[in-house]
């Protein structure tokens, strides 16, 4: 009888799918490991978030049971990652659920079902602990399942509570299975048990019960669905039926550990530091992986600081390791080569996510770069001053200024014998924090302020209404009156002033006494933290709280903003459509003259991809759709496939904003009634605004006009200047170009002859140590002229050995340095020679053996660093 196969991940996936789908199950995809319809999760981190509304619904809902395997991202454990055999941060979790349906028994049955009949384990070696309160669940495994009471382990809330996910919803009590590995993988002790935190008794399977609701204030009431939640994390089931000493040792992880070594010469990668890092860097790089592939980029806030915290915790250890080149991305591609069996669309968007990730690692290798050299300084500078502890100021500096990770000055300030004041770094972070609130505070009233004060907005309505004055404010204090010429904040009790939210600037208008007298001009429109209107303007006449008035709003202005914002929603369609899905807003502004983008995506825009933007916007405009707005609940307005902004906090109930077919977004701001009042659509500029952020701006209406109108003037005077039609520019441009590159391949030419005669000169005047011709010239020359002297030089015959330098536009030095392909041998190197060079110079540099350039921050010394070339080579040649 042939040797059983051994389960792979892949093989593991599949079986637990097959089986519940025999139990009745639908089988349906994870969601999103970025919910980008729920901006209230960082992360996806449970299978069973996209199915809290199942839990509490009162009405139909589309499953009773289902199954799936739920990628998860986690964070909150960065620092056990690499240590400990089961601590992940992107990690696959196989659930199956009931809302409604089945309950305990089922689950458990079923859970003991798959484990030792599906997955062959061992039932003498199956623990299980139930909530210290469940005797039913503890009598289903004594009395259904047969399990030996000895067993069945009973655990306090801290253990075997679960939820809820978010801080409110679904929770309950969870029994959870565990496999007794032996004792050789215990820690020893009497008390060694389930529960442990030794890796003798492995929890491979969560069986949650949700049966109660809980509110964000702590309360619980019975859940309308009460079920089941399942999770066994497939890494930890893989390294059990795989029978292997960790996670990372499963098919899992191996490729992409071993991908990881190849990188790696002179440290041991099979125990201690050295697979510790192996493994952080492969783990993280399945989290960054997964994030990129769904349109998360790495950035400073919200989900992208995660991602940038995760991929500079990878780099770091690549630093350990001795690794001084990119490899992130081909670490990324090996991921990707392990996964996209399950995942098939990872293939479709490897180009993208090993870009991201690529440029991600060069972007913090220079910040690292620059990091060390001011390190270096403030050490240098505490010896001098004879002191031991690097202040908080300093570290703080690092830190805002450079972007330095605080953990590495530690780590390597405390290698060089120095200790740090963290509780200084500690007090300038609050200290900044204070700074950067005080504007916002002082913008606007307190809330003490404004107790009690109501306002109703009704600008989707009406751009103008009579009302009364409810509240006044002037230089920040509530107050009865306003008197001319005073400037302050107005609330009315029903206001037709949009105030500045989701990017849409704040209205501007006016308030009229009723007699038609100008008593306000509004000069801009905010908010309350309590989502009052504030118009925020100058008293043009005496002004009192009661008082009946006008409110008019700029209407022209308005309607500027109008036609943007909606262009906006079509804009972000657009987007979506030509370059993917994974494109998702990161700011806007919604004003009159233009509106502005921000979205995520990883590569500058073509000029097609641009054009197929403007065309595809343009033709909804001409399509004349109509706009509906509805409020509805968030659940629902989800269900239908809404997009919400990240980062935005909604209530029960949203307004969601249709465009025909073609957009549907949350959204509060105001539009237009009709696409076709938006009129031509132009996009100015596309830009970078950080990593992985791209920049669309874009004007609309009576801008537009003016723009096309501008530029067919313009057309028509270049047309003018070089004498063709406006349809033939471009050809006598190319023509001129073409000109240009001509002339300018005679001077290269020309300059290449005098470059010759340089060359000869400084051969002629070369000093000989032994039987080299050492040559070392300070010259008024670019960059590209010195490197060209330099092939010339060592083209030129015989032993040469050629520094050159020159002081750059920016005020710096740069070297560059020659050594014959025939003085290698003699211990004589270009990057050597230009090193010792540059450190005269204040720089750093080196190449290769027969080229190397430099560069330094004191161009004053360059002709003192020059100097001292013949004796360099002199000491080399000699030995000393």
């Amino acid at each position: 009888m042939g040797k059983k196969k051994k389960l792979t991940s892949d093989d593991l996936r599949q079986l637990f799918l097959e089986f519940f789908r025999e139990k009745g199950h639908p089988i349906l995809p994870g969601s999103p490991l970025a919910p980008h319809d729920d901006p209230t999760l960082l992360f996806n981190t449970a299978g069973m978030v996209q199915f809290k509304p199942y839990y509490v619904a009162r009405g139909p809902i589309p499953y009773r049971r289902a199954a799936t395997v739920q990628p998860c991202l986690r964070a909150s454990d960065l620092e056990s990652v690499g240590v400990t055999s089961r601590h992940h941060t992107f990690f696959e979790m196989l659930g199956n659920f009931s809302f409604g349906d089945y309950f305990k028994e089922e689950a458990i049955l079923w859970a003991w079902e798959f484990s030792v009949d599906r997955l062959g384990l061992d039932p003498e070696r199956i623990w299980v602990s139930v909530f210290e309160d469940d005797d039913e669940a503890a009598e289903i495994w004594e009395k259904k399942v047969g399990l030996d009471p000895g067993r069945i382990v009973r655990l306090g809330a801290k253990d075997n509570f679960w939820g809820p996910a978010g801080g409110s919803g679904p929770c309950g009590p969870c029994s959870e299975l565990y496999l007794d590995t032996g004792e050789k993988n215990g820690c020893g002790s009497a008390g060694c048990a389930v529960g442990c935190d030794c890796d003798r008794y492995l929890e491979y399977w969560n069986l949650v019960f949700p049966q109660y609701d809980q509110a964000v204030g702590g309360e619980r009431s019975p859940l309308a669905n009460r079920g089941i939640d399942t999770g066994m994390g497939l890494e930890r089931l893989s390294q059990i039926v795989q029978a292997v000493p960790t996670n990372y040792d499963t098919d899992l992880f191996v490729p992409i550990i071993e991908t990881v070594r190849r990188f790696v010469s002179g440290v041991d990668t099979t125990a201690g530091e050295g697979l510790a890092a192996c493994r952080v860097i492969a783990d993280h790089m399945r989290a960054l992986v997964f994030a990129v592939h769904e349109g998360v980029m790495p950035g400073n806030d919200g989900r992208g600081y995660v991602l940038r915290r995760i991929a500079r915790r990878a780099l770091l250890r690549a630093n350990r390791l001795g690794i001084a080149e990119p490899m992130l991305h081909v670490v990324a591609d090996a991921v990707i080569d392990r996964m996209k069996s399950a995942y098939p669309g990872l293939e479709e968007t490897r180009e993208r996510v090993t870009g991201t990730i690529r440029a991600e690692e060069e972007s913090f290798r220079h910040t690292l770069d620059q990091g060390l050299d001011h390190l270096r300084e403030v050490l240098d500078r505490c010896e001098r001053e004879s002191t031991k502890t690097v202040s908080g100021a300093d570290l703080f500096r690092l830190y805002d200024t450079y972007g330095f990770p605080l953990e590495l000055t530690v780590e390597l300030a405390e290698a060089k014998g120095f200790v740090v004041d963290s509780d200084g770094f500690e007090a300038a972070m609050a200290e900044q924090r204070k700074r950067s609130r005080w504007s916002v505070e002082t913008d606007s009233p307190a809330e003490e302020d404004l107790d009690g004060v109501r306002s109703e907005f009704v600008g989707y309505e009406t751009e103008e209404c009579v009302t009364d004055v409810v509240a006044l404010l002037h230089e920040g204090k509530r107050v009865d009156a306003l008197a001319a010429g005073d400037e302050g904040i107005v609330v009315v009790g029903r206001s037709p002033f949009y105030g500045e939210s989701g990017g849409q600037v704040g209205d501007t208008g006016a308030l009229y006494s009723e007699g038609g007298e100008l008593l306000f001009d509004v000069k801009d429109t905010g908010r309350s933290s309590g989502d009052l209107p504030l118009l925020k303007g100058k008293a043009r006449g005496a002004l009192r709280v009661g008082e009946t008035v006008r409110a008019a709003v700029d209407r022209g202005r308005r309607g500027d903003i109008r036609r943007n914002h909606t262009a906006t929603h079509l804009a972000h369609r657009a987007l979506r459509e030509v370059l993917g899905d994974h494109v998702h807003q990161a700011g806007s502004l919604v004003a009159p003259d233009r509106l502005r983008f921000d979205f995520v995506h990883h590569a500058r825009m073509a000029a097609e991809e641009l054009r197929r933007v403007e065309r595809i916007v343009n033709g909804n405009i001409l399509d004349d759709l109509p706009l509906e707005t509805r409020i509805t609940t968030f659940e629902e307005a989800r269900k239908t496939g809404a997009m919400a902004l990240f980062g935005e906090k909604y209530g029960e109930n949203v307004r969601m904003v249709s465009v025909g077919d073609v957009s549907r977004e949350l959204c509060g701001g105001t539009h237009v009634s009709r696409t076709g009042e938006i009129g031509p659509f132009l996009i100015v500029s596309e830009s970078a605004v950080g990593s992985g952020i791209r920049r669309i701006e874009a004007i609309t209406g009576r801008d537009a006009l003016k723009r096309i109108e501008s530029d067919r003037s313009f057309l028509a005077e270049a047309a003018e200047r070089l004498r063709v039609a406006p349809a033939d520019v471009v050809d006598r441009i190319d023509a001129l170009q073409g000109k240009i590159e001509r002339l300018e391949r005679e001077l290269a030419k020309a300059r290449k002859s005098v470059a010759g005669d340089v060359a000869n000169e400084l051969l002629d005047g070369a000093e000989l140590v032994d039987d080299i011709r050492v040559i070392a010239a300070l010259l008024e020359e670019d960059p590209a002229t010195l490197k060209g002297l330099i092939d010339k030089l060592r083209a030129g015959g015989g032993a040469v050995v050629a520094v050159l330098g020159t002081r750059s536009a920016g005020g710096k030095a740069f070297l560059v340095a020659g050594v014959s392909d025939n003085l290698v041998g003699r211990g004589i190197r270009a990057g050597d020679l230009a090193g010792d060079v540059a450190a005269k110079i204040g720089g750093r540099g080196g190449g290769k053996p027969t080229f190397a350039q430099a560069g330094g921050k004191e161009p004053e010394k360059l002709a003192e660093a020059l100097a001292s070339v013949p004796d360099l080579v002199r000491q080399i040649v000699s030995g000393g």
